[in-house]
């Protein structure tokens, strides 16, 4: 299985892209698509709720293996700026771009645009990103997108396999209530292994839960690995209770205090003690007040520095995630630097 976050602003044509590479499956503000192809399956995260809120955006990357950057054919839009300094943040281990609808458009203009991507990508984690042009009418490319995606699939299988002897962690999603079943929950299994009957934990609640059921593409399965996208009904813990971004493991460090090495991001960035932000880590978000930096006299663009910081919330993480600082209030950019513990 291979997750793909279809990354762009409004005008970027993702989401008709989306809708013409798979099955509308759950919707919210990050709408899922699947596609089956003998071994290989499509899960699509469309983050519809961007740019009205960053935290779609966020989400749809960490939630997924490889990032599509989807710009149109016309020209990059305002947001695709905001889009890049984030990809460059997260640095996601696989990506593409697209320039789409190039039916509306010429072999020259498209040849043009791919340049100045090329140019504007260069030192970030973008720089040696395949450009696939593609077009939703004609379908000229889709297929070629299709398959350079399903060889990062088979790419990731092995470095899954890896990951398997880990110990389990399950980020949520999505979570509701099913007559007859109970609480259900919609996430991905990012390491180890998870089996019916399991007693694992639910954080940062602390909420210990067995796991009743597990399925995969609508099938119930004994067990899911690395990578797998489940189901799990859970016994123990009321849907009410829980949040996208709760993990479920045996062990997360839970804390409301937190102090993290951070890199400004390429463009921007600047914050001072006192300023308050807000924090992702996975799928959590919470507001957080900048308590106190040290390291470097700014946080200007391509510093290295540390940052003290206490959260509205308390939040769950394990060594070795990735956090992202924003102002929500930029009206231009709003990602700030990326951080770890």
């Amino acid at each position: 299985m291979v997750n793909v976050a279809m990354v762009g602003g409004e005008q970027s044509g993702k989401t008709t892209l989306a809708s013409k590479m798979g099955k509308q499956g759950t919707e919210s503000d990050i709408v899922l698509y699947n596609f089956v192809k003998g071994d290989n399956i499509l899960a699509i995260v469309d983050p519809v709720g961007y740019p009205k809120s960053p935290k779609p955006l966020v989400n749809a990357i960490n939630m997924s293996d490889v990032t599509l950057f989807c710009v149109a054919a016309s020209g990059l839009d305002a947001r695709a700026g905001e889009c890049i300094i984030l990809i460059d943040l997260l640095k996601p281990r696989h990506g593409i771009i697209t320039i789409t609808k190039t039916d509306e458009s010429n072999s020259f203009a498209v040849e043009e645009l791919t340049k100045k991507l090329k140019a504007l990508t260069k030192g970030t984690v973008m720089e040696n990103w395949e450009v696939i042009p593609t077009s939703t009418k004609s379908f000229e490319g889709v297929d070629k997108l299709k398959d350079r995606i399903f060889e990062v699939d088979n790419l990731l299988r092995k470095e899954y396999e890896s990951l398997d002897d880990k110990p389990v962690r399950i980020p949520i999603d999505h979570h509701f209530n099913v007559t007859g079943i109970g609480t259900v929950i919609l996430g991905y299994v990012i390491q180890g292994k998870v089996n019916i009957r399991d007693k694992l934990t639910v954080f940062p609640i602390k909420q210990e839960a067995e796991i009743r059921s597990i399925q995969m593409q609508d099938v119930d399965v004994k067990q899911a690995k690395s990578g797998d996208r489940v189901g799990l009904a859970l016994k123990g813990v009321q849907s009410k209770d829980l949040d996208r971004g709760f993990l479920i493991s045996k062990e997360e460090i839970v804390t409301d205090t937190l102090k993290l090495k951070c890199h400004t991001a390429r463009f921007k960035g600047e914050f001072n003690a006192g300023d308050k932000v807000h924090l992702y880590v996975g799928l959590q978000s919470t507001p957080a007040l900048v308590k106190g930096i040290t390291g470097a006299a700014s946080t200007a663009s391509n510093v290295d520095y540390e940052v003290e910081m206490k959260t509205d919330k308390e939040i769950a993480y394990s060594p070795g995630d990735v956090f992202l600082l924003s102002k929500l209030d930029d009206p231009k950019q709003r990602f700030l630097a990326r951080g770890t513990p």
